[in-house]
């Protein structure tokens, strides 16, 4: 309750703009969840009718759109010709899982969600542009653009879940596994796979993609 009160006295001093709007939708997800936006609540957190957003939004997809746009703003990819291509491919995709650490409610979005706006656009651009600097041809930056995706995704998923941060999360019996006599082998590796191990264990599949990724790169 007391989260949802400071969505609401927050937005309501703020004037309505698009990027406003989507700064309070994402503010009511982290405090109640996804399932929880809807255009009467957050007009409600704004201090205005549902229908005053429908000026800025012709519906609850293109905010939630505006909203992706919000998050992305959080991954960092470093100007081009501050460091080599896949360096800067790399501190991309460690920012973006960092928006799943920050907002495990509203990550989801990122998942299941098509980029379709001109500011998710411009990011695939530059991100392909960074993939071609590496020496890529069209058909294997495509590849690789869908691989690190699917990798950040799913372990940004996977990093919510092992922090019990998803909606009704239950306890994760990892942490403190008890269950060897049954589960040995589970046993045996559970201790590798808390939380404290979570940053070392992506890293590690960073460096199992990069490393192909560079073997694969035309010599120069």
């Amino acid at each position: 309750m007391a989260g949802r009160k400071s969505v609401r006295r927050t937005a309501a001093r703020t004037p309505l703009t698009r990027e406003a709007i989507a700064e309070a939708a994402l503010a009511l997800i982290d405090a109640e969840g996804l399932e929880a936006l809807s255009m009467r609540k957050l007009g409600a957190a704004l201090g205005v009718e549902a229908m005053a957003l429908y000026h800025h939004f012709r519906n609850k997809g293109e905010l939630l759109d505006a909203v992706m746009e919000r998050l992305i703003d959080e991954a960092e990819l470093p100007e081009r010709g501050a460091m080599a291509p896949l360096e800067r491919i790399r501190r991309f995709i460690e920012s973006y899982r960092q928006i799943a650490i920050s907002h495990p409610q509203a990550f989801i979005l990122l998942t299941y969600r098509r980029f379709n706006t001109e500011r998710t656009f411009e990011l695939y651009e530059q991100f392909l542009e960074a993939l071609a600097d590496a020496g890529y041809e069209p058909a294997l930056a495509a590849r690789y653009f869908r691989l690190l995706g699917y990798y950040v995704g799913g372990a940004g998923m996977a990093d919510i879940a092992s922090r019990a941060a998803q909606p009704d999360a239950t306890p994760v019996s990892l942490e403190h596994f008890t269950q060897g006599k049954r589960y040995p082998r589970v046993a045996a590796v559970a201790p590798h796979l808390r939380l404290a191990n979570l940053d070392a264990i992506f890293e590690f599949g960073l460096d199992v993609i990069f490393d192909a990724m560079r073997n694969a790169a035309p010599r120069r």
